[in-house]
């Protein structure tokens, strides 16, 4: 999946590390349970894309995974929607000076960090977008990548999507494939470039 990702065009690739014991009783506990990683994992993950070329960095889920990122080396950290509030995983990650990256559904003026706009359902079925001068990119659960696009093309600067290289994949129904996020990368240059135009004819004017 990583080297499929930079192929397409990512930028970086992040992985979520939690205890799969949390989701016991939930119906998509079997799949946690399988996704799973271990730090030995996450390592493998990380120097795989390390040696690629392409950055590699997790969303931590609880305070010790922090530390396990410590050991690996990482460069940054995500916080997902259901733990910005978490004060202890907050204060661990902030600990660790290196640039933060959250998903949020209301705006935080005030911010030391990259603020992703999310609407927490899986699929999203409806998406209002934000003024993306309150935020600085998109964490996309929607279906496709329609969504994805109008927020580009409305100055998102991030945007956060789910990623499959197979069709029977457990969170296909929100995730794009290679093609698709290569489809992501062709309309983003599209997008800068009618950005550019518009501030030349800007400036003859």
């Amino acid at each position: 999946m990583i080297r499929e990702a930079q192929s397409a065009g990512a930028d970086l690739v992040k992985f979520q590390l939690y205890d799969a014991k949390d989701d016991r009783g939930k119906p998509h506990y079997p799949y946690s349970k399988q996704a799973e990683l271990s730090l030995v994992q996450a390592g493998t993950l990380y120097w795989y894309g390390f040696h690629l070329g392409i950055e590699v960095f997790f969303s931590v889920f609880a305070s010790k995974y922090v530390g396990w990122c410590e050991l690996i080396g990482v460069k940054r950290y995500k916080i997902a929607h259901s733990m910005n509030h978490n004060a202890d995983l907050l204060k661990s990650v902030r600990a660790t000076k290196k640039p933060l990256i959250m998903s949020e559904s209301l705006p935080n003026l005030v911010r030391d960090y990259t603020s992703l706009f999310c609407v927490s359902e899986y699929p999203t079925l409806k998406v209002i977008l934000p003024d993306f001068n309150l935020y600085d990119g998109l964490s996309d659960h929607s279906k496709g990548i329609e969504i994805t696009k109008i927020a580009i093309a409305r100055g998102a600067r991030i945007i956060e999507k789910h990623f499959c290289i197979e069709d029977d994949c457990y969170e296909r129904e929100w995730s794009i494939t290679p093609a698709e996020l290569r489809e992501l990368k062709e309309w983003e240059v599209i997008c800068l470039d009618s950005v550019k135009s518009l501030s030349t004819s800007g400036i003859q004017g």
